[in-house]
């Protein structure tokens, strides 16, 4: 096809998108807006040279093709394997002990064949990380006087946090019981950054020793954490001089990534600078459902998702320069896996009997995907964040590619965009409890792709799938809902073992029912304890003699007996001796 006819074609289906009287039209210049895909070509247009520009939209109509197509085969696919292992006498994935008998060997297998960051688990296979996730603000409780989010929602009229689950003060029984009960050897886990320093320069040392002291108990229980420097939140005063909008603001944050670094880098081996830089950004700077509250400033948006990155490679230099010195006087501490966590949120074009409309979607969420994801991997795979919004965001930094040991990935869903809005899931089959989230673990497997291809191989990489899971009420329903949605994502995650892809954890969201991030957008929203995800019910009835009980839930069980079998050393195969579980072999 001629250059000048797929341009020709490409601008149509955005015009027509434009003047299609059944969208409604803000009148700013929104992300979802018709106008903002029509600036967004136009710009790019503009900005690259004819020969430049056909690759560009030779690879756009490329892309929306393979959309169109993508959604419905990976759903028939991942439908029929699930009822073949169903079926299936031999090994059914309904069975946790032989499932993980499998996941082991499968797991075993794979590290002899493709090696990698996959080697050690030929040798040591209990070493990879079976846990869970929490976050600090959801968790721990107490921290609404010195947070940012806190007091964006308290002037939004939605609860703060309040008390959480009070993790703070419980710590100690919760990482007991987390281990005796749910048999998990990794736990994610955030710290406060404004409990840490609640006024700027001012560090707590209280709180620094507390943290201390939950790490430490992690690993008395053989938990491996892995620490988060920032899951979404942000102290009241960084807030008020700019935050991440801010370049020259990063170095606060490095100041207090190495204090931290500082008082546990003697028990803590992985490091996550950001948990999903994206969903902190368009939560504060396109949705408004975070702090500052600006809304569809797409600009702004992806400047602050370049400053974290760029905030993110500095915080790697000097961790590990500091690592560097501290092990020439103390060569038993561990060095830092230093890593940050990318959401995937795979956008498909609704079902729909309309073949231009159909097409339009598709369109759109090519350019969805690529508001959230072009710049964060351009950023590791080539040094440089580069995206039209349609004004040009811009930042280089020559250490990137050199500054990342292991890659995050939370995928919970994809979204199907009826032209440029959200469609809303009305199967029961696929229902959560949270309206944002379908049921639909085969997610990972794409998910997984993208992040292997666009990162993880490139770089040669592992992955840890840190974030994943499903909100359902705590009755038989749920839990039969909850037991059938971890039988088929450990499948899943085998199946990508087993075709080499480097993955060497994961810490499904989350241990307990927590608080979950409130929005206005939806009265189910508006509660912050409607979406139950954790293995543990947690008990928030005020009145309840039994406030903030944890019960480990009938949906927990499959997880706790696919993992407990998991690292039963009766069941595990005969190790081979190797020197160094640490080190990856080529």
């Amino acid at each position: 096809m001629q250059a000048h006819v797929i341009r020709n074609v490409f601008f149509s289906f955005l015009l027509t998108i434009a003047i299609n009287p059944t969208i409604t039209k803000p009148e700013n210049d929104s992300f979802f807006s018709p106008s903002y895909y029509i600036n967004f070509i136009a710009d790019q247009y503009n900005a690259f040279n004819t020969k430049v520009w056909n690759t560009f939209i030779g690879k756009q109509i490329t892309a929306v093709i393979a959309k169109l197509s993508a959604a419905q085969i990976s759903q028939e696919k991942w439908n029929n394997l699930y009822q073949k292992k169903l079926s299936s006498a031999k090994s059914p994935i309904t069975d946790p002990i032989l499932s993980s008998n499998k996941f082991r060997a499968s797991l075993k297998n794979a590290a002899l064949k493709f090696k990698g960051p996959l080697y050690n688990f030929a040798a040591f296979p209990e070493d990879f990380l079976f846990g869970a996730s929490s976050s600090s603000y959801q968790y721990e409780g107490g921290l609404d006087e010195w947070n940012a989010n806190a007091q964006f929602y308290i002037k939004k009229g939605l609860p703060p946090a309040g008390d959480a689950i009070d993790f703070w003060n419980r710590y100690d029984g919760d990482i007991k019981q987390m281990k005796k009960e749910l048999g998990i050897n990794s736990l994610r886990l955030s710290i406060a950054w404004e409990r840490i320093e609640q006024t700027q320069g001012n560090y707590q040392q209280e709180a620094l020793n507390t943290y201390a002291t939950i790490i430490h108990a992690l690993k008395e229980n053989n938990i491996e954490p892995i620490i988060v420097l920032h899951h979404y939140t942000i102290p009241i005063w960084f807030q008020d001089i700019g935050g991440f909008e801010k370049r020259e603001n990063n170095k606060r944050f490095v100041e207090y990534a190495k204090k931290i670094y500082g008082s546990l880098y003697k028990h803590v081996k992985y490091w996550s600078t950001f948990n999903a830089i994206e969903g902190y950004a368009f939560k504060g700077y396109r949705q408004g459902d975070g702090p500052p509250g600006i809304v569809n400033n797409m600009k702004l948006t992806q400047q602050v998702m370049a400053h974290m990155l760029d905030a993110h490679v500095q915080v790697y230099q000097e961790l590990k320069q500091e690592y560097n010195i501290l092990k020439k006087t103390d060569d038993t501490i561990p060095e830092p896996r230093i890593g940050i966590q990318k959401n995937i949120v795979p956008l498909d074009p609704a079902p729909n009997n309309n073949p231009f409309k159909k097409t339009a979607s598709a369109g759109i969420s090519v350019i969805g995907e690529g508001a959230q994801n072009k710049g964060f991997f351009d950023f590791f795979t080539t040094g440089a964040f580069n995206v039209y919004t349609p004004k040009r965001v811009y930042l280089a930094n020559s250490q990137a590619r050199s500054s990342i040991d292991w890659i995050g990935l939370n995928i919970y869903s994809n979204m199907f965009m009826n032209l440029a809005s959200p469609e809303k899931e009305e199967s029961p089959q696929y229902l959560t409890e949270n309206p944002n989230y379908r049921d639909y673990p085969e997610g990972i497997y794409r998910a997984a792709e993208i992040i292997n291809k666009r990162i993880a191989q490139p770089l040669n990489i592992p992955i840890i799938i840190t974030e994943n899971g499903i909100a359902t009420k705590n009755d038989d329903a749920g839990n039969a809902k909850r037991t059938h949605f971890f039988q088929r994502t450990l499948y899943v995650i085998r199946k990508l073992i087993e075709e080499g892809y480097p993955i060497i954890g994961y810490t499904p969201w989350a241990s307990h029912d927590n608080y979950e991030w409130p929005s206005d957008k939806s009265e189910i929203q508006k509660d912050p304890y409607s979406r139950p995800y954790g293995f543990f019910h947690v008990n928030f009835d005020k009145k309840s003699s039994d406030h903030l009980k944890r019960t480990l839930k009938p949906g927990a069980h499959y997880y706790r007996d696919f993992i407990k079998n998991f690292f039963n050393p009766k069941a595990m195969p005969l190790k081979l001796q190797t020197n160094n579980r640490d080190t990856y072999h080529e």
